[in-house]
């Protein structure tokens, strides 16, 4: 099994470095038969480079970018929001928003998303319990 994939694996890699010979003939005395199987040598170059590229390259990467963007969000979350400082600028509403009290957005979330006017709904509900 090992042998065959490491086989399968080195004719890609030969092929993919390889290039298209020069057609046999020039393409005016060429038939149509024989420029569609002329045709099929370069594809299949491409093919093989583009497979190598795909699990040698782009998995790797995509996999590495996972794990950066894992570490990179584990150490922001290490930390909690910013302190709540009342911007005027910041809390200019037209009206309400039509659901629940009006003042928290579609996508609210209690810890990290202040409520205008009132800041972070977790520190009013630890500022009641002292």
């Amino acid at each position: 099994m090992i042998n065959r994939a490491i086989g399968v694996l080195r004719g890609k890699i030969t092929n993919a470095m390889a290039h298209a010979p020069p057609p046999p003939k020039p393409a005016s005395e060429m038939n149509v038969i024989e420029i569609v199987e002329y045709n099929k040598i370069p594809s299949m170059i491409s093919y093989d480079r583009w497979w190598l590229f795909t699990w040698f390259v782009m998995v790797p990467v995509t996999i590495a970018s996972g794990i950066n963007a894992w570490i990179v969000e584990n150490e922001h979350l290490s930390h909690g929001p910013p302190p709540y400082i009342p911007y005027d600028h910041l809390e200019q509403r037209a009206k309400d928003y039509p659901w629940r009290d009006g003042k928290r957005s579609l996508f609210h979330h209690e810890y990290y998303n202040p409520v205008p006017g009132q800041g972070y709904s977790w520190q009013k509900k630890e500022d009641d319990d002292e």
